[in-house]
Formats: structure tokens, C-alpha cells, sequence
């Protein structure tokens, strides 16, 4: 039983590690549904890029140091390129054209705000500045 139950755990933490990777690429489609949707330029995209880095690190840090005591071992990093390779040739395509697809709407309304905003707050200034240079 013993045995068994070491084995069982192994699985799981394996299981755990692809489950991370699907989950990193994941993170990583969010960031391009965002630079699709909202174009910006390569500062912003290399600070979104530092972000996910981090993020990552961090990610599968705590993996390895709650399920595995934080010993590498190299059947989790295995398990976690296979949970990304296997979710980006998989579920990437698709989750990206239909998170595109939904938020491309709401940027044009953003848009459309922002630049309401910007002629009221433009109003508001020359108001202010006239106010002031008549005292």
C-alpha cells in the first residue's frame, strides 16, 4: 500500500504540473486577445511580456514548493510543457478568435467613452484657463 499511495502522489503532482502549463498559456492568450484588441505599442508590450514572466515564475514556484517540498524534478517541467504544447496546438486558435470576438464591441464603446471624456475634459480646461486669466 505504501508504494501504492507514493505512486498516486506522483500522479498527481504530474497531473498538477500539465494542468499549470495549460494554465500559463492560457494567461499568455489573455495578454494576446488584449494586444489584439487594443493596439499599443512595443514599451507596453515588453512590460506586458516582463509581467508574464514573473507571473510565471512565480507560478511554477509555488508549484514545486507545495507539491513537490520544492524539489525540481524533471517530470513536472516535462508536465508542464506538455500541458502547453498540448493546450496551444489544441484550444490556443479557437479561444483567441472567440475572446477577440467578444471584446472587440466593448473596446469600441471604451473608445467612443474616452473620447467623450477627452472633448468634456478638453471644455472644462479652456473654462478653467479663461476663468483664470481673467483675474
Amino acid at each position: 500500500m505504501q508504494i501504492s499511495a507514493a505512486i498516486g502522489a506522483e500522479a498527481m503532482f504530474f497531473v498538477a504540473s500539465v494542468l499549470e502549463g495549460v494554465g500559463l498559456v492560457l494567461v499568455y492568450d489573455i495578454f494576446r486577445i488584449i494586444r489584439r484588441v487594443m493596439k499599443h505599442g512595443n514599451i507596453w508590450i515588453s512590460m506586458e511580456d516582463i509581467v508574464y514572466w514573473l507571473f510565471c515564475t512565480i507560478s511554477v514556484f509555488l508549484l514545486l514548493y507545495r507539491e513537490n517540498d520544492g524539489l525540481m524534478r524533471a517530470f513536472s517541467f516535462l508536465g508542464i510543457l506538455l500541458g502547453s504544447v498540448t493546450y496551444y496546438f489544441l484550444f490556443s486558435r479557437f479561444v483567441i478568435k472567440i475572446g477577440v470576438l467578444v471584446l472587440t464591441p466593448f473596446s469600441k464603446i471604451g473608445k467612443k467613452i474616452l473620447l467623450f471624456f477627452k472633448k468634456v475634459l478638453k471644455k472644462v480646461y479652456k473654462t478653467i484657463k479663461m476663468g483664470l486669466c481673467k483675474l
